[in-house]
């Protein structure tokens, strides 16, 4: 595995002079698993395609390290969980390379007075272990679970759909209808998806993403530890408390995830999370796209009409190409990345003002 990690980690200067001389389709910068990702798909449909990454090696805030001479560290990401189920079957990332542990047991909170309380995957078991400490909390956890469940089945078709947005400029009649088009049937099925869930679970589920956690696990559960246990997947992440409006949302969020098909279920990644960025990196290699390492993206080469046709590198190489991509941030990308006087006054406003405080990331 360590081998596979080191084949990312430099980009040979044959491969710097090709990446010059050549058009690209399309420019990727930054080369975390996101990236990679749109790198994947853009080649798999035919595009010439090239990720252009800052630091020595790939991966983003999913890479491993040997921070310590012999030690393999996860720097950021720790668990696996909600990289979208179909993206894995449809790279073979198990294909190449990656292997999910699953995390069982989920979690272990001990108490002052020595007793414990451990949940895992097995259902008696968790209803035992919650029995320790409330017959009530017990038998509510398997219907508390299976609402959540219900509302995961609500929101997965929704995280694997294109979003509506707002068109900008003016466009050509065709290219309005089929955005409206598209809108619509958005709109569309979550309309009939809310009708299927009907009024008393919809209602349930906007409570559930409106209000704080803490309110939620009251209605339900009765015993402390159980709710203390249980909100850790509502604050983790973020820099809320259980009492935050919205926190709610969050607890469903951890629940939507899943692992080789089991819901709720987070795994360790066999080599660290640089493992995901791997073969995320190996199927897009093996579609034809070219990853660069050590290749920093000072500025997006932006013609006077407003058109992106290339990146300047930040050892003056230009590299061409009409679509460019960003990994990074939106901070990074519009405040840095992007010239001055290009972009609206209000956007750029917004980006500036944006708060980053409390963000959340894909992986985990």
């Amino acid at each position: 595995m360590w081998r596979q990690f080191r084949k990312f980690s430099s980009s040979s200067s044959s491969s710097s002079f090709s990446a010059k001389e050549k058009k690209w389709d399309a420019l990727i910068i930054g080369g975390g698993h996101n990236g990679l990702t749109a790198a994947a798909y853009l080649a798999r449909s035919g595009l010439s395609v090239a990720v252009l990454e800052r630091r020595h090696i790939i991966g983003g805030a999913a890479v491993t390290e040997e921070l310590i001479p012999g030690f393999k560290f996860s720097r950021c990401s720790y668990l696996q969980s909600l990289l979208r189920p179909c993206v894995i079957k449809e790279l073979e990332l198990k294909r190449h390379g990656l292997k999910l542990l699953k995390r069982n047991p989920s979690s272990f909170t001990p108490l002052l007075d020595g007793r414990y309380l451990l949940l895992g995957s097995d259902k008696e078991h968790n209803y035992y272990e919650i029995s320790k400490f409330s017959k009530s909390d017990a038998d509510a956890y398997s219907r508390y679970e299976s609402q959540l469940d219900k509302f995961c089945e609500f929101m997965d078709p929704l995280l694997d759909s294109s979003t509506p947005e707002t068109l900008q400029g003016s466009s050509h009649l065709n290219t309005r209808m089929r955005h409206k088009l598209q809108n619509s049937a958005f709109w569309a099925n979550c309309l009939r998806r809310a009708l299927h869930l009907g009024q008393k679970d919809l209602l349930d589920l906007m409570d559930l993403l409106l209000a704080p956690a803490s309110k939620v696990l009251n209605n339900w559960f009765e015993a402390d530890v159980l709710k203390v246990t249980l909100a850790t997947d509502a604050v983790i992440g973020t820099t809320a408390s259980v009492h935050t409006p919205g926190s709610g949302y969050v607890l469903l969020h951890h629940v939507m995830g899943e692992s080789d098909g089991d819901r709720g279920i987070w795994s360790y990644v066999e080599g660290g999370m640089g493992s995901v960025s791997l073969a995320i990196a190996a199927a897009a290699e093996e579609a034809g796209a070219t990853i660069l390492t050590n290749a920093e993206v000072s500025k997006l080469m932006i013609e006077d009409t407003g058109r992106v046709h290339g990146v300047l590198l930040a050892d003056g190489t230009i590299l061409h190409s009409s679509v460019v991509l960003s990994n990074a941030t939106p901070f990074k990308t519009f405040m840095d990345l992007v010239p001055d006087d290009v972009l609206p006054h209000d956007f750029h406003n917004a980006i500036k003002c944006s708060d980053y405080r409390s963000v959340h990331c894909l992986l985990k």
